[in-house]
């Protein structure tokens, strides 16, 4: 008996254990943490979307007067009575007390508010009749608790909120075909122990064709001005800017101020505004039946009417570009493309250089247009940045690497108790990569106007061999051998149209050589059993741009796409 309960003991230890790691190899793995850009979408889907701002006709009839603002807190009545107003030469004092006669609202007048007000004024309110004898007569007001304050026409003082950072900005923008020498010549210069020294050089002329474009962004500075302007230079006027605080104050007459409540409100709504420009930077290795370029005629089949065009030409026309097969009527060089809403070739600015064009095409993404451009050749997308710029403010893409190249060489010679000869080397960088500077410019419709200048650049090493004559050994410089292909245009487009810059096209010619092992390295012989084959192949550069206005939605909408990205990449994992 003893014996066989020692063995029940045992079977029920491995009947425990089994049990055990069946129940653990059963139980349900708690689901791995989120990853943090999961909880970043979920937030960001989670805030919700403002309203639409209402037009600018209804924001300025709600908007409050200009001392008003002291009082946030104070709502304005819900239903305003309205009635007729006809007075002439009446004593103003008179006039703005039985003005709120039979309203819900009280007055107060200042003792030295004086003189006569004539008036003709059909359906308004108390607020609307207060404000019109501000801007005639120069009396400010202001709501209170339980009805309206008039004060007298004297120099008051108020300070504004700025919403604006405290910086400067300069951009430059070049484009540049020179001919000729651009570098110094003779550049040798000596010294002496004693100090002394002495130098020449000369520089050479350039001649070509170039285009600069300069911005400068000083707002403060140009905010001072204007509103001396406004105010004026009488006896009492003054403006008064602090950047760090963000405030503007202004001493000026009660009509003068309102004129500087206006201006500001309208500044700043424009200062605001803001704009998100997709682009893409594609090179099309063209097809054997498009060695001319890109077939813009066929890119989008029936639906639209374009043909690559030369220099000094632009597109225009009058023709429906749906269902129509006839060609477009060439009348420039860009143009305004809208194959979705019907609308017509509309004429634009021309290009700074012959070849080179740029349109604008009414395309939801960048997707469709990408695969329309595969049937005439091989498309490679070469950078794919995005970029939120505020209006009027220039924004710069680059990407690529910068590399030192010799870009001068002199001797330095010291004469003493020993000659001591010693080179003096300038590097230079050279970028390499692909650069985009745009500056964006919105309506008051909407519409974008762009400076654009985008450029592809490719610098290599090359050496040359340079021969200074006499006694002086011949140099042997690395020097930068420079393939750039850019353009400078000014574009006009709606917002979410693509503009696409074309017409910018490179010859390449790769070399391809075999030989047969060991026979191949033979001298004088081995070129029999080696084989070289030089392939010329043409390249176009497309850029597309895609600039939008940044509006309730606009946000959303981004932070969605991103979120569909991330998931499409998830899945290729």
């Amino acid at each position: 008996m003893k014996h066989l309960s020692i063995r029940d003991a045992a079977a029920r230890a491995v009947a425990c254990v089994s049990l055990g790691l069946l129940l653990g190899s059963c139980r349900t793995l708690e689901s791995p943490l989120p990853r943090p850009i999961d909880d970043t979408f979920a937030d960001l889907h989670s805030i919700p979307t403002p309203p639409p701002p209402p037009p600018l006709a209804v924001r300025e009839s709600l908007r409050p007067s200009l001392v008003g603002s002291d009082e946030p807190d104070a709502a304005p009545s819900p239903a305003e009575p309205r009635f007729d107003v006809a007075v002439d030469r009446a004593p103003i004092r008179s006039f703005l007390m039985n003005l709120v006669e039979g309203t819900p609202h009280g007055m107060i007048v200042h003792p030295s508010v004086t003189g006569e007000v004539s008036m003709n004024l059909k359906n308004v309110t108390v607020d609307q009749v207060l404000a019109s004898v501000r801007d005639v007569y120069g009396f400010p007001y202001r709501r209170v608790e339980g009805g309206f304050e008039v004060s007298s026409a004297a120099i008051a003082t108020q300070v504004f909120h700025i919403d604006y950072l405290n910086l400067s900005r300069q951009g430059h923008s070049e484009t540049r075909v020179s001919s000729g020498q651009v570098s110094e010549q003779g550049g040798v210069g000596s010294s002496d122990a004693s100090g002394s020294s002495s130098s020449s050089s000369t520089v050479s002329a350039m001649t070509g064709t170039q285009v600069e474009t300069d911005t400068a962004a000083d707002f403060w500075k140009e905010l001072v001005a204007t509103l001396n302007t406004i105010v004026g230079t009488a006896p009492g006027r003054a403006v008064m800017a602090s950047p760090h605080a963000g405030v503007v104050t202004v001493r000026a007459m009660p009509a003068e101020l309102a004129e500087v409540e206006r201006y500001l409100v309208e500044a700043q709504r424009n200062l605001r505004r803001q704009v998100i420009i997709e682009a893409k930077i594609l090179e099309v290795g063209l097809s054997d039946g498009y060695q001319q370029g890109i077939n813009w005629s066929t890119v989008l089949g029936n639906s639209l009417t374009l043909s690559q065009t030369g220099g000094g030409t632009t597109l225009g026309g009058s023709q429906s570009l749906v269902n129509s097969v006839a060609p477009s009527d060439i009348a420039g060089n860009s143009g305004i493309l809208d194959p979705n809403m019907l609308a017509m070739i509309q004429g634009a600015a021309s290009s700074a250089f012959g070849g080179v064009f740029s349109i604008a095409v009414a395309l939801e993404d960048f997707a469709a247009f990408i695969e329309l451009l595969e049937a005439q050749g091989d498309v490679e997308v070469l950078s794919s940045p995005r970029i939120s710029t505020l209006n009027n403010q220039k924004a710069v893409i680059k990407v690529g690497s910068d590399e030192f190249f010799v870009t001068d060489v002199s001797t330095t010679t010291v004469t003493g108790t020993a000659t001591t000869t010693s080179p003096d080397v300038t590097l230079t960088p050279f970028f390499s990569g692909i650069a985009l500077d745009v500056t964006p410019r919105i309506s008051p419709e909407g519409d974008i106007t762009l400076h654009v200048h985008p450029s592809v650049s490719q610098v290599t090493d090359q050496t040359k061999q340079i021969d200074l004559g006499g006694d002086v050994a011949t140099l042997s410089l690395p020097l930068a051998f420079s393939t750039v292909r850019e353009s400078d245009s000014i574009v006009r487009a709606k917002s979410g149209q693509v503009i696409v810059i074309g017409g910018l096209i490179e010859n390449v010619v790769d070399e391809d050589s075999a030989q047969l092992p060991l026979l191949g390295d033979i001298p004088w012989l081995g070129k029999f059993f080696q084989h070289k084959r030089q392939v010329s192949r043409k390249n176009e550069l497309v850029i597309l741009l895609r600039p939008e206005v940044v509006d309730a939605g606009v946000w959303t909408r981004r932070v969605e796409e991103t979120s569909d990205r991330y998931d499409r990449l998830r899945r290729l994992d």
